[in-house]
């Protein structure tokens, strides 16, 4: 395999998922999960090389989700390889789960579907930027996920310092497959306020972090090419 350079100066021609070191660590190190991640050495590499970018531009590459992908529906295994569960405080949590976030109000709206295993409760500014934005486009939008618990965000391997877990970032479905429909949609999501933008192939993130963007390895150079003209036209770096 040919030698790689990372943003550090270090050249590793080896790069592993499980346990192969990178750059100095291994993969699993990086992101903080353990060391079962059933993903492929193409795609460690990306998210490596994206991490490395991302801290030379001054960004924190934890705030961006690079397995989040693997959260976007509740039946099947998590990135651990442990069965996937509803998260806390969601209508399909059970046990001391179901507990989880009850002193908190649960916000509702006939724009918003909110899936079973999703806990809706995220900050009011985020849910009524949500709210404008599914109005915007004339119909109801479905969530895969909003607010996370740190356990389960660390479940679900989630971003170190995610958005989910400040209660202010939403999964929201595509629900459409053409490029320019979701060209479309993400110049609605920027329009109704929200800051941070990460795109995956079944469903786009919305948060009201910093402003940023990324794609499925969680930095902006794995974002898809055909997304990349409209948010540079909304200023966002690197785009």
């Amino acid at each position: 395999m040919a030698g790689v350079l990372y943003g550090n100066g270090v050249i590793s021609r080896d790069v592993f998922v499980n346990g192969g070191l990178v750059a100095g660590s291994a993969i699993v190190d990086l992101l903080g999960i353990p060391d079962t991640v059933g993903i492929s050495d193409p795609q460690a590499r990306s998210i490596i090389e994206g991490r490395a970018a991302e801290q030379a531009a001054g960004n924190d590459p934890d705030t961006n989700e690079a397995l989040e992908q693997l959260d976007a529906e509740v039946s099947g295994t998590t990135c651990t390889g442990a069965p996937k569960k509803a998260a806390p405080g969601s209508a399909g949590a059970t046990g001391s789960d179901a507990l989880y976030d009850q002193d908190v109000f649960r916000p509702t709206s006939e724009w918003i579907i909110v899936q079973s295993h999703v806990n809706p409760r995220v900050l009011p500014e985020a849910w009524t930027k949500l709210e404008n934005f599914a109005k915007s486009l004339g119909r109801p939008i479905t969530i895969n996920s909003a607010h996370r618990s740190p356990a389960y965000n660390a479940y679900v391997c989630g971003a170190t310092n995610s958005a989910h877990v400040k209660r202010m970032a939403i999964d929201v479905q595509w629900g459409i497959n053409s490029p320019a429909g979701r060209i479309d949609m993400i110049q609605r999501a920027i329009n109704a306020g929200f800051t941070g933008i990460g795109c995956y192939n079944s469903f786009l993130h919305v948060d009201i972090g910093t402003k940023r963007h990324w794609g499925s390895n969680g930095s902006y150079t794995g974002q898809f090419a055909q997304y990349k003209p409209v948010l540079r036209a909304n200023g966002f770096a690197n785009a």
